[in-house]
């Protein structure tokens, strides 16, 4: 029971770690292209930096679920994957 314990302390942490990145990478472009004077030459519509940063903040709630044992580890791992691949898909395959 400790090993179960202890890989999903470890999992959950590793996935928290992991939106924890991806939503301020997305904040920091939303920031970055309101906010500053940087003139861009190809920027994301509002959609998709929302889409991210809001995939990014469903991936941290799910990690703090799993170290709370309130989600399954392979729900866990099977929801995340399939956001952050929803998510690249999104911003790399986007018409401008």
């Amino acid at each position: 029971m400790n090993l179960v314990k202890n890989l999903n302390r470890i999992t959950s942490i590793i996935i928290t770690v992991i939106n924890l990145i991806w939503t301020e990478h997305w904040i920091s472009l939303f920031h970055d292209y309101y906010f500053t004077k940087i003139l861009w030459l190809y920027m994301y519509p509002n959609w998709v930096l929302i889409l991210n940063i809001s995939i990014g903040l469903i991936g941290i709630y799910i990690g703090f679920r799993l170290i709370k044992n309130n989600i399954h580890i392979f729900k866990a791992l099977s929801i995340v994957i399939t956001l952050l691949i929803l998510g690249l898909l999104v911003s790399y395959y986007v018409p401008s």
